[in-house]
Protein backbone atom coordinates (compact mmCIF):
# COMPACT_ATOMS: atom_id res chain seq x y z
CA UNK A 1 0.00 0.00 0.00
CA UNK A 2 1.14 3.33 -0.31
CA UNK A 3 2.53 5.56 2.33
CA UNK A 4 -0.63 6.47 4.87
CA UNK A 5 0.38 10.06 5.51
CA UNK A 6 -2.53 12.37 6.27
CA UNK A 7 -3.51 15.63 4.89
CA UNK A 8 -4.80 18.98 7.73
CA UNK A 9 -7.40 21.00 7.27
CA UNK A 10 -8.15 23.65 10.19
CA UNK A 11 -10.39 26.52 10.36
CA UNK A 12 -12.61 27.62 13.13
CA UNK A 13 -11.65 25.68 15.37
CA UNK A 14 -12.56 22.71 13.22
CA UNK A 15 -9.46 20.13 11.87
CA UNK A 16 -9.95 17.86 9.45
CA UNK A 17 -7.73 15.13 7.95
CA UNK A 18 -7.72 12.73 5.12
CA UNK A 19 -5.13 9.67 3.72
CA UNK A 20 -5.47 9.68 0.00
CA UNK A 21 -3.75 6.44 0.01
CA UNK A 22 -6.46 4.76 2.35
CA UNK A 23 -9.21 5.11 -0.49
CA UNK A 24 -9.30 9.11 0.15
CA UNK A 25 -11.26 8.91 3.65
CA UNK A 26 -11.52 11.47 5.93
CA UNK A 27 -9.38 9.72 9.27
CA UNK A 28 -10.55 12.85 11.18
CA UNK A 29 -13.10 15.42 12.30
CA UNK A 30 -12.95 17.09 15.22
CA UNK A 31 -14.13 20.64 16.69
CA UNK A 32 -11.56 21.96 19.35
CA UNK A 33 -10.71 17.55 21.33
CA UNK A 34 -14.20 16.21 20.73
CA UNK A 35 -14.30 14.06 17.64
CA UNK A 36 -17.09 14.01 15.82
CA UNK A 37 -16.64 11.44 13.55
CA UNK A 38 -14.65 8.07 15.15
CA UNK A 39 -11.31 8.62 14.60
CA UNK A 40 -8.97 6.48 12.40
CA UNK A 41 -7.30 3.51 14.40
CA UNK A 42 -4.13 3.88 12.24
CA UNK A 43 -4.30 0.82 10.53
CA UNK A 44 -4.70 -0.12 7.01
CA UNK A 45 -7.98 -1.10 7.29
CA UNK A 46 -10.25 1.85 5.40
CA UNK A 47 -12.98 0.52 7.70
CA UNK A 48 -11.64 1.82 10.61
CA UNK A 49 -11.66 5.69 9.02
CA UNK A 50 -13.64 8.37 9.78
CA UNK A 51 -15.55 8.45 6.38
CA UNK A 52 -15.41 7.00 3.20
CA UNK A 53 -16.90 7.79 -0.30
CA UNK A 54 -19.65 5.23 -1.78
CA UNK A 55 -18.87 5.39 -6.05
CA UNK A 56 -20.05 4.65 -8.17
CA UNK A 57 -22.62 2.29 -6.34
CA UNK A 58 -23.86 2.12 -2.54
CA UNK A 59 -24.01 -1.00 -0.24
CA UNK A 60 -24.24 -4.07 -1.75
CA UNK A 61 -25.05 -5.73 -5.18
CA UNK A 62 -26.78 -8.77 -5.18
CA UNK A 63 -24.92 -12.17 -6.35
CA UNK A 64 -22.68 -9.40 -7.80
CA UNK A 65 -24.56 -9.34 -10.92
CA UNK A 66 -26.69 -6.44 -12.76
CA UNK A 67 -27.62 -5.99 -16.29
CA UNK A 68 -27.13 -2.56 -18.00
CA UNK A 69 -27.21 -1.53 -21.62
CA UNK A 70 -28.51 -4.87 -22.63
CA UNK A 71 -25.48 -6.62 -21.20
CA UNK A 72 -25.03 -8.88 -17.90
CA UNK A 73 -22.26 -7.63 -15.65
CA UNK A 74 -20.18 -9.96 -12.85
CA UNK A 75 -18.80 -7.91 -10.48
CA UNK A 76 -15.46 -9.75 -8.62
CA UNK A 77 -15.84 -9.75 -4.47
CA UNK A 78 -13.62 -6.57 -3.06
CA UNK A 79 -13.84 -7.30 0.75
CA UNK A 80 -12.74 -10.62 2.73
CA UNK A 81 -15.84 -9.58 5.07
CA UNK A 82 -18.71 -9.67 2.86
CA UNK A 83 -20.02 -12.27 0.64
CA UNK A 84 -21.23 -9.40 -1.87
CA UNK A 85 -18.92 -6.76 -3.61
CA UNK A 86 -19.59 -3.71 -1.70
CA UNK A 87 -19.55 0.07 -1.69
CA UNK A 88 -18.14 0.50 -4.84
CA UNK A 89 -14.58 0.83 -6.04
CA UNK A 90 -13.61 4.12 -4.88
CA UNK A 91 -13.35 3.19 -0.95
CA UNK A 92 -10.71 0.73 -2.19
CA UNK A 93 -8.28 2.91 -4.32
CA UNK A 94 -5.35 5.29 -3.76
CA UNK A 95 -6.56 9.04 -4.42
CA UNK A 96 -4.95 12.11 -5.74
CA UNK A 97 -4.52 15.29 -4.02
CA UNK A 98 -4.97 17.62 -7.04
CA UNK A 99 -5.47 20.98 -4.61
CA UNK A 100 -4.84 21.80 -1.12
CA UNK A 101 -5.32 25.21 0.98
CA UNK A 102 -5.69 25.76 4.71
CA UNK A 103 -9.54 25.06 4.35
CA UNK A 104 -10.16 23.30 1.19
CA UNK A 105 -9.12 19.97 -0.41
CA UNK A 106 -9.67 18.33 -3.95
CA UNK A 107 -9.11 14.78 -3.98
CA UNK A 108 -9.47 13.09 -7.37
CA UNK A 109 -9.75 9.24 -8.91
CA UNK A 110 -9.76 7.94 -12.10
CA UNK A 111 -10.91 4.09 -13.20
CA UNK A 112 -10.06 2.90 -16.06
CA UNK A 113 -12.47 -0.14 -17.19
CA UNK A 114 -9.22 -2.33 -18.18
CA UNK A 115 -8.16 -5.89 -17.82
CA UNK A 116 -8.74 -6.91 -14.12
CA UNK A 117 -10.48 -3.82 -13.15
CA UNK A 118 -13.63 -4.29 -15.24
CA UNK A 119 -14.18 -6.77 -12.61
CA UNK A 120 -14.12 -3.78 -10.09
CA UNK A 121 -16.48 -1.81 -12.71
CA UNK A 122 -17.49 -2.43 -16.34
CA UNK A 123 -17.24 1.24 -17.06
CA UNK A 124 -14.42 4.12 -17.17
CA UNK A 125 -15.47 7.07 -14.77
CA UNK A 126 -13.56 9.81 -12.73
CA UNK A 127 -13.94 11.21 -9.12
CA UNK A 128 -14.03 14.45 -7.57
CA UNK A 129 -14.11 14.91 -3.90
CA UNK A 130 -13.92 18.59 -2.55
CA UNK A 131 -13.85 18.93 1.17
CA UNK A 132 -13.88 22.27 2.66
CA UNK A 133 -13.92 23.94 6.53
CA UNK A 134 -16.35 27.40 6.91
CA UNK A 135 -17.17 28.09 10.72
CA UNK A 136 -19.84 26.42 10.92
CA UNK A 137 -18.66 22.83 9.87
CA UNK A 138 -17.45 20.81 6.52
CA UNK A 139 -18.88 20.89 3.07
CA UNK A 140 -18.11 17.96 1.03
CA UNK A 141 -19.56 17.60 -2.47
CA UNK A 142 -19.18 14.57 -4.36
CA UNK A 143 -18.96 14.05 -8.30
CA UNK A 144 -18.66 11.18 -10.92
CA UNK A 145 -17.95 11.65 -14.40
CA UNK A 146 -19.06 9.05 -17.01
CA UNK A 147 -16.16 8.60 -19.15
CA UNK A 148 -16.64 5.23 -21.21
CA UNK A 149 -18.24 5.11 -24.15
CA UNK A 150 -22.08 3.94 -23.04
CA UNK A 151 -24.62 4.77 -20.60
CA UNK A 152 -23.49 3.98 -17.53
CA UNK A 153 -25.51 3.30 -14.16
CA UNK A 154 -24.41 5.34 -11.00
CA UNK A 155 -24.60 6.36 -7.53
CA UNK A 156 -22.93 8.00 -4.94
CA UNK A 157 -23.28 8.31 -1.01
CA UNK A 158 -20.82 8.84 2.20
CA UNK A 159 -20.10 6.24 4.83
CA UNK A 160 -19.19 8.15 7.96
CA UNK A 161 -19.06 6.52 11.41
CA UNK A 162 -20.01 8.24 14.38
CA UNK A 163 -18.36 7.82 17.90
CA UNK A 164 -21.19 6.34 20.14
CA UNK A 165 -20.45 8.23 22.83
CA UNK A 166 -23.14 7.21 26.18
CA UNK A 167 -25.89 9.35 25.85
CA UNK A 168 -26.00 9.41 22.03
CA UNK A 169 -28.93 10.43 20.34
CA UNK A 170 -30.53 10.18 16.79
CA UNK A 171 -33.39 12.00 14.70
CA UNK A 172 -34.19 11.37 11.13
CA UNK A 173 -37.97 11.42 9.15
CA UNK A 174 -38.35 8.67 6.34
CA UNK A 175 -41.27 7.27 4.76
CA UNK A 176 -40.02 3.67 4.77
CA UNK A 177 -37.34 1.17 5.84
CA UNK A 178 -36.58 -1.63 3.84
CA UNK A 179 -36.20 -5.60 5.40
CA UNK A 180 -33.58 -7.48 4.59
CA UNK A 181 -33.30 -11.08 2.87
CA UNK A 182 -30.88 -13.69 4.61
CA UNK A 183 -27.93 -11.71 2.39
CA UNK A 184 -28.61 -8.53 3.91
CA UNK A 185 -30.45 -7.37 0.57
CA UNK A 186 -33.96 -5.40 1.02
CA UNK A 187 -37.31 -7.68 0.16
CA UNK A 188 -39.96 -5.33 1.28
CA UNK A 189 -40.58 -1.66 1.78
CA UNK A 190 -42.82 -1.49 5.00
CA UNK A 191 -44.06 1.56 6.96
CA UNK A 192 -41.10 2.51 9.99
CA UNK A 193 -41.90 0.49 12.66
CA UNK A 194 -41.72 1.94 15.96
CA UNK A 195 -38.50 0.73 17.17
CA UNK A 196 -36.52 2.13 14.46
CA UNK A 197 -38.92 5.11 14.39
CA UNK A 198 -36.13 8.23 14.64
CA UNK A 199 -38.53 11.40 13.72
CA UNK A 200 -38.20 12.46 17.52
CA UNK A 201 -35.03 12.55 18.61
CA UNK A 202 -34.18 9.98 20.95
CA UNK A 203 -31.35 7.84 22.47
CA UNK A 204 -29.65 5.43 20.25
CA UNK A 205 -30.19 2.38 22.53
CA UNK A 206 -29.92 -0.81 20.81
CA UNK A 207 -32.14 -1.14 17.74
CA UNK A 208 -30.36 -3.83 15.58
CA UNK A 209 -30.16 -1.53 12.37
CA UNK A 210 -28.40 -2.74 8.96
CA UNK A 211 -31.38 -0.72 6.88
CA UNK A 212 -31.88 1.45 4.42
CA UNK A 213 -35.14 3.84 4.79
CA UNK A 214 -36.66 5.71 1.58
CA UNK A 215 -38.02 8.67 1.63
CA UNK A 216 -35.81 10.47 3.74
CA UNK A 217 -36.08 14.31 3.74
CA UNK A 218 -31.87 14.45 3.34
CA UNK A 219 -31.18 15.69 6.85
CA UNK A 220 -30.64 13.86 10.08
CA UNK A 221 -29.36 15.21 13.68
CA UNK A 222 -27.35 13.53 15.72
CA UNK A 223 -26.26 14.94 19.70
CA UNK A 224 -23.95 14.08 22.31
CA UNK A 225 -25.58 15.87 25.43
CA UNK A 226 -22.81 15.38 27.80
CA UNK A 227 -20.40 17.01 25.16
CA UNK A 228 -22.54 19.70 24.84
CA UNK A 229 -22.10 19.46 20.83
CA UNK A 230 -25.06 18.80 18.41
CA UNK A 231 -24.07 17.98 14.48
CA UNK A 232 -26.50 18.53 12.09
CA UNK A 233 -26.27 16.39 8.75
CA UNK A 234 -27.92 17.38 5.73
CA UNK A 235 -27.71 16.53 2.11
CA UNK A 236 -28.73 17.29 -1.33
CA UNK A 237 -32.64 16.79 -1.36
CA UNK A 238 -32.27 14.00 -4.29
CA UNK A 239 -30.42 11.90 -1.66
CA UNK A 240 -33.22 10.38 -0.72
CA UNK A 241 -31.79 7.20 1.03
CA UNK A 242 -30.58 6.54 4.36
CA UNK A 243 -28.48 3.74 5.30
CA UNK A 244 -28.80 3.22 9.20
CA UNK A 245 -25.97 0.63 10.86
CA UNK A 246 -25.98 0.06 14.88
CA UNK A 247 -23.98 -2.83 15.67
CA UNK A 248 -23.79 -3.66 19.58
CA UNK A 249 -22.80 -0.47 21.93
CA UNK A 250 -19.74 -1.89 22.59
CA UNK A 251 -17.98 -1.59 19.53
CA UNK A 252 -18.03 2.25 19.85
CA UNK A 253 -19.78 3.76 16.83
CA UNK A 254 -22.82 3.67 14.29
CA UNK A 255 -22.96 5.11 10.60
CA UNK A 256 -25.75 7.09 8.84
CA UNK A 257 -25.41 6.98 5.55
CA UNK A 258 -26.53 9.77 2.77
CA UNK A 259 -26.88 7.72 -0.17
CA UNK A 260 -28.55 8.42 -3.61
CA UNK A 261 -30.21 4.90 -4.32
CA UNK A 262 -31.74 2.10 -2.60
CA UNK A 263 -29.08 -0.91 -1.23
CA UNK A 264 -29.50 -3.41 -4.96
CA UNK A 265 -30.97 -0.70 -7.04
CA UNK A 266 -29.39 -2.26 -10.32
CA UNK A 267 -31.30 -5.08 -9.80
CA UNK A 268 -34.83 -3.46 -9.18
CA UNK A 269 -37.39 -4.41 -11.87
CA UNK A 270 -37.11 -0.06 -12.37
CA UNK A 271 -33.42 0.89 -10.78
CA UNK A 272 -34.40 4.64 -11.61
CA UNK A 273 -37.52 4.80 -9.43
CA UNK A 274 -34.84 3.74 -7.02
CA UNK A 275 -32.48 6.06 -7.34
CA UNK A 276 -30.12 4.76 -9.81
CA UNK A 277 -28.93 7.27 -12.44
CA UNK A 278 -28.35 6.39 -15.83
CA UNK A 279 -25.26 8.76 -17.43
CA UNK A 280 -24.44 9.38 -20.93
CA UNK A 281 -21.17 9.51 -22.23
CA UNK A 282 -19.40 12.52 -20.66
CA UNK A 283 -21.84 13.36 -17.74
CA UNK A 284 -21.55 14.39 -14.48
CA UNK A 285 -23.38 13.13 -11.77
CA UNK A 286 -22.67 15.46 -8.46
CA UNK A 287 -24.02 15.27 -5.34
CA UNK A 288 -23.15 17.29 -1.93
CA UNK A 289 -23.58 16.95 2.08
CA UNK A 290 -22.79 18.91 5.16
CA UNK A 291 -21.90 18.47 8.94
CA UNK A 292 -23.10 21.26 10.11
CA UNK A 293 -21.99 21.64 14.33
CA UNK A 294 -23.32 23.55 16.91
CA UNK A 295 -23.19 23.40 20.76
CA UNK A 296 -25.98 22.94 22.86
Amino acid sequence: MASLDEVHLAHAGFRLSVCPALGGAITRFALADFDLLRPWDGSEQVRRASCFVLAPYSNRVGDGLFQADGESHRLRLNSAEHALPIHGVAWKRVWTLAAQEADRLLLTLQHRAEGDARQDWPFSFELEHELRLDEQGVWLRLALINRSERVMPAGLGWHPYFPRHAGVTLGFAAEQVWLSDDQQLPSEAVDVPPRWDFRQLRALGEPGLDHCFSGWDASATLQWPAAGMRLELEADPSMTHLVVYTPPAAQGFFAVEPVSHRNNALNAPDPGRHGAVYLQPGERLERRCRLRVTRC
